[in-house]
């Protein structure tokens, strides 16, 4: 099964604390992952293309395309799940649009697990992390 899961939003706030919010996610200055209950980790330090991994329940990734304020996608090569997914930042005359795409193939089996379970746990965590990337400080961690 082919996924192609889009959500994108206006943002009234300057592309570089946007992208800045972004790459802070899974580390230990997170302020936008919205789920604590289902944690997002990624490798320390400065994001690395082929080298930062990320980690979200049994999805694993790495790096694949990183262009600084304005873009970072990770490849997932897993036996369930090969593809990717990421964040890309307009610039507007009011602010940035950002999008986040996923684009996969999913392993037969998986696929009822991704349209019964995944997704809409999935497309709750997006909607609100582009929430928190709206606020104009970005709020410290949350309690979801």
């Amino acid at each position: 099964m082919r996924v192609r899961n889009e959500h994108s939003r206006s943002i009234a706030r300057p592309s570089k604390e946007v992208f800045e919010a972004l790459e802070r996610v899974g580390t230990e200055d997170d302020s936008i992952w919205p789920a604590r209950s289902i944690p997002f980790e990624r490798t320390p330090g400065p994001l690395k293309v082929g080298e930062t991994k990320e980690r979200h329940g049994i999805i694993r990734a790495v790096l694949d395309e990183l262009d600084t304020n304005k873009k970072m996608v990770w490849r997932a090569e897993l036996s369930f799940l090969k593809g990717t997914h990421g964040f890309e930042i307009t610039e507007t005359p009011t602010g940035c649009r950002v999008a986040h795409v996923l684009d996969a193939k999913l392993a037969w089996w998986f696929a009822p697990v991704w349209v019964f379970k995944v997704r809409g746990i999935h497309d709750w965590i997006l909607e609100a992390l582009l929430d928190r990337l709206e606020l104009p400080s970005t709020p410290q961690r949350h309690a979801a």
